[in-house]
């Protein structure tokens, strides 16, 4: 039987999960007492590649989130690394963000600090959903069920990505009440969102729940001092966020600790499943990364 190390770290329920989806494995916590000659599959997230290496018979790593820029993929065995790929973590992600887009159409923000002064009622103008764009950068799978989410809601939508847009980037920023910024890391997107979008954006929200990376911090502190309303922050460069970055401590900065898309062992034992059946009939699984 082959054997699957899991490093999960959410007492054991990985572990309880995979297990059920592969039955002709024997499925173990990476700290069990293990010949590791009889390990073919590993499921992981930050494993060091030394401990990699140790298993001389893998086949396959496979990923329990979606991203992986975090590893030093030349520095892995060579075996086919498969990223998680759930719909379920997709709409983990269109929860969040919708709560979010409520949270400033609905105008929470403005509420709260009125109550801070007892001010029972000010002169705001009521803004519907529809009269309240989302816009998400970087419309593909997750970007997609975002925007459906939010237009399920009755919210105005519009979706940007490099291969597939109606307008330049400023006047996509220009046209939308919230930013979702999904975009993904790459040499042509680090730093994508600059001072001249955060402008165009005027007193719009940036909502990042892609990649820290793709904003650039500077220009988004000298927006938020200015014009810019907000700015609720998943995902930072580095992770996790240094404790005397100025962040934590803007006022019009909110921040969670890269918690926006969960990853969920009863909705991603199958997903993973079927990665590992795809890599023994010799297919290639939808979220092999290119190495």
């Amino acid at each position: 039987m082959s054997v699957m190390v899991v490093e999960g770290i959410d007492d054991g329920a990985w572990v309880v999960h995979l297990a059920a989806a592969l039955p002709h494995f024997d499925v173990c916590h990476v700290t069990a007492e293990v010949d590791p000659d009889s390990v073919t599959h590993v499921a992981m997230w930050r494993l060091p590649a030394q401990r990699l290496m140790a298993y001389t018979n893998l086949e396959a790593i496979l990923m329990l989130g979606a991203g992986y820029d975090h590893l030093e993929l030349s520095s892995l065995p060579d075996v086919p690394v498969v990223r998680l790929i759930d719909p379920a973590m997709a709409d983990d992600i269109a929860l969040y963000v919708l709560s979010w887009v409520i949270h400033f159409q609905r105008d929470f923000d403005r509420y709260a600090a009125m109550q801070a002064t007892a001010t029972w009622r000010s002169e705001l103008t009521p803004i519907f959903a529809r009269e309240f764009t989302v816009g998400v950068l970087g419309a593909g799978a997750i970007g997609s069920t975002v925007l459906s989410t939010c237009a399920g809601h009755g919210f105005a939508t519009v979706g940007w990505s490099r291969s597939a847009h109606d307008r330049p980037l400023e006047d996509f920023f220009r046209d939308c009440d919230v930013v979702v910024d999904l975009v993904p890391l790459s040499d042509a997107t680090r730093g994508i969102i600059g001072a001249p979008e955060l402008t165009a954006l005027g007193d719009g929200v940036l909502i990042n729940v892609g990649r820290g990376a793709t904003v650039d911090t500077p220009a988004l502190i000298g927006a938020l001092d200015g014009e810019l309303r907000a700015a609720v922050l998943d995902v930072f460069e580095p992770e996790p966020l240094l404790a005397d970055s100025p962040l934590w401590r803007h006022p019009k900065v909110v921040v969670t600790p890269h918690v926006a898309g969960r990853s969920d062992p009863v909705t991603a034992a199958p997903v993973i499943a079927a990665s590992v059946a795809e890599l023994g009939a010799a297919r290639t699984p939808a979220g092999t990364i290119n190495r």
